[in-house]
């Protein structure tokens, strides 16, 4: 299904609605009948002509320029005007379409599902909207022809500025998700069953989710539809990102970006698959619909396959993974696809050491050390994963021609240069693995440095478990096993693997120390007891928040000197009125002392002191100080120290 207020899509609707009113057929004779059908195709087909094919959406942020892009079903002119909240003063740019030949319906794909009669090839309209003030709200207006489309943005930070980003990966729509329930095994038999929702109705409610927590980036670790040559699986993916109607539409206010995943290189099913050039075509799709920095490439069509973003605090560096030369070696992750610098191979940059695409990354992981407080990988195979692509390449028993584990060669480089974080999906579970190494900084210093690697792949498609054959040492927490279910009368009460994201909130703590917390979120299905229907849907968070931390000296950053998962320390809600609970972890046994401090540096109470084994505990504070007086509204730290020396602190807000 479109968007577009096509003649195809309402007349249909139309016709079936009002034949099957006896009301409508009482009050129009044949000539009348056949008059006003005639009007209505005639009206649609001039609104189809000038309308949204998909409503304006967001690329491309930065802190004086925003890119605005949408498709029309023809090629009139399209008008953009954008001012500042409450000013009168408005801008109005005119695009000027281009026939987007890339996304035109294969013929197969034509034959099959649209009897002949697919919609025709949709124009492209991309505008760049520059001298912004960074970080700053802008409303925005879109006509087309006649379509209306009104939703707001906002910049780019600069630098210190918090924001709020989600990572998901494996949406993999395709029209056949409606209905189709993913298999969910069972954790403790390991049995077949299938999930409490479709997929069209878990992607749907983990993008409400998403909404609701108004982020500032949205990023897809790759495999956004099931086949990237299909016309109709972009098609869903935009009717769920983009909406006519601004408030639901979450791309036209989000910028939305994305890593390659191997179903994006995927032609159809009917087609060539893997193999070039239909990959190729399948890529073009995906690179017609997006818009990221260049990477410089020499190579004209491996613009945006990778690409880096500097947002505020962070450096985001977005890599393709999905083939490498030799092929078929124990190198590659698609034993289908030729490498680039293989006889006959396509544009998939190779990502191994020496690559063009591997010098380039080595370039900006080395200026984001430098530059950025936290630095995040984002590209689609898992390189440590319990799921079905974790085992070794090849075409045999125990091996995999889509394997993850080639792309751990990148593993001692993001270490030396300090990455925080890799985000990925391919396994469709939901993973975390940590490899402990050493950070050099710039100057040669070395510290203890962990790199937390997630597989966020459960944004709408499979929900898998683990192979019974596999091990992976480096795992630290996996949703199959570590959220057990908790079941009464036949209603599941908590816990499972489910459709979720990765919410990720950078702030600064004091003026040098700020925190990035990882929070893991999903979307819990609700059901009624008394007649075992879903009733609808809650954002919950697995038990596996993770907190770093980073010290921000005239531009260049350090790790505080303590492991990441050492001494982990988080409350909430923050700010607060009555009370507020605050989180800590130990990782091995240690004397803590947990303090309250007045902005003076006063303690006003101590919350939990003595020995403490390792684990994880939780102290509610009331708002009172040691004499049982009620403090006043304003700033107070939260401090725990350890017998070995770490310390950590943090600002919370009593109202």
């Amino acid at each position: 299904m479109l968007y577009s207020k096509s003649c195809r899509s309402q007349f249909y609707l139309f016709i079936f609605t009002h034949t099957c009113n006896c009301s409508f057929k009482r009050n129009l004779n044949m000539k009348g009948r056949v008059s006003f059908i005639l009007t209505l195709l005639f009206s649609c087909s001039l609104i189809a002509q000038d309308g949204f094919r998909i409503p304006p959406y967001l690329q491309n942020p930065a802190p004086e320029a925003m890119s605005i892009l949408w498709f029309s079903e023809g090629s009139s002119l399209g008008y953009l005007s954008f001012w500042k909240p409450g000013s009168q003063a408005k801008t109005t740019l005119t695009s000027s379409p281009v026939l987007a030949g890339t996304l035109a319906y294969p013929v197969w794909e034509d034959t099959t599902f649209f009897g002949g009669s697919a919609p025709q090839t949709p124009f492209r309209h991309r505008l760049r909207i520059e001298d912004l003030e960074p970080f700053s709200y802008y409303d925005y207006m879109v006509v087309q022809g006649a379509d209306t489309f009104r939703s707001a943005f906002r910049t780019a930070p600069l630098r210190d500025t918090s924001i709020r980003f989600m990572v998901y990966g494996d949406s993999e729509t395709e029209p056949e998700s409606m209905g189709n329930y993913s298999n969910w095994p069972d954790p403790v038999t390991g049995e077949s069953r299938n999930y409490l929702v479709d997929q069209t109705t878990g992607y749907r409610n983990n993008l409400d989710v998403i909404r609701s927590r108004d982020p500032d980036l949205i990023f897809i670790a790759g495999d956004l539809v099931q086949h990237g040559g299909e016309q109709r699986h972009w098609d869903e993916f935009w009717q769920h990102n983009t909406s006519p109607e601004s408030v639901q539409s979450l791309a036209g206010m989000v910028p939305v970006m994305a890593a390659l995943g191997n179903h994006e290189y995927y032609e159809g099913r009917y087609l060539d698959g893997y193999r070039q050039p239909g990959s190729e075509r399948a890529v073009n799709r995906y690179l017609t619909y997006f818009e990221y920095p260049s990477n410089g490439s020499s190579v004209e069509e491996q613009e945006g396959r990778y690409y880096a973003m500097k947002y505020g605090p962070v450096t985001f560096i977005i890599l393709d993974v999905c083939n490498n030369s030799p092929d078929g070696s124990e190198e590659d992750t698609n034993f289908y696809l030729l490498g680039e610098n293989d006889p006959g191979g396509g544009h998939a940059p190779d990502f191994g050491i020496g690559s063009a695409q591997f010098l380039w990354m080595e370039e900006v992981l080395a200026e984001a050390q430098e530059n950025s407080l936290f630095t995040f990988v984002l590209f689609h195979y898992a390189p440590y994963s319990s799921g079905p692509h974790g085992y070794p390449p090849g075409l045999g028993a125990g091996e995999d021609y889509l394997t993850g584990i080639p792309v751990r060669q990148l593993t001692p480089v993001f270490m030396q240069y300090g990455v925080d974080a890799v985000f990925s999906g391919h396994d469709e579970m939901w993973e975390r693995s940590e490899v402990i190494g050493v950070e050099t900084g710039p100057e040669g210093k070395e510290e203890l440095h962990a790199i937390h690697f997630y597989d966020v792949g459960t944004g709408g498609d499979g929900l898998r478990g683990p192979e019974a054959e596999l091990v992976n040492p480096y795992q630290e927490f996996l949703a199959h096993a570590d959220a057990p279910e908790s079941w009464e009368e036949g209603i599941l009460l908590g816990g499972g693997k489910h459709y979720g994201h990765l919410e990720v909130d950078i702030s600064p703590l004091n003026d040098s120390l700020w925190q990035a917390i990882l929070s893991p979120a999903y979307v819990f299905p609700l059901w009624s007891k008394e007649d075992s229907a879903y009733t609808g849907f809650e954002r919950r968070m697995y038990n596996d928040k993770v907190m770093l931390q980073r010290v921000s000296v005239d531009s260049v950053h350090t790790s505080v000197g303590i492991h990441p998962d050492a001494l982990h320390l988080n409350n909430f809600p923050n700010p607060f009125h009555t009370s507020t609970t605050i989180e800590y972890h130990l990782k091995e046994p240690s004397m803590v002392r947990l303090t309250i401090s007045d902005p003076a540096g006063r303690i006003i109470r101590y919350l939990d002191t003595g020995m403490k084994s390792q684990g994880d505990y939780s102290v509610v504070w009331d708002g009172r100080g040691e004499e049982g007086y009620e403090a006043s509204p304003g700033f107070y730290m939260i401090s725990i120290e350890t017998a070995s020396g770490m310390l950590q602190t943090l600002r919370l807000i009593k109202q």
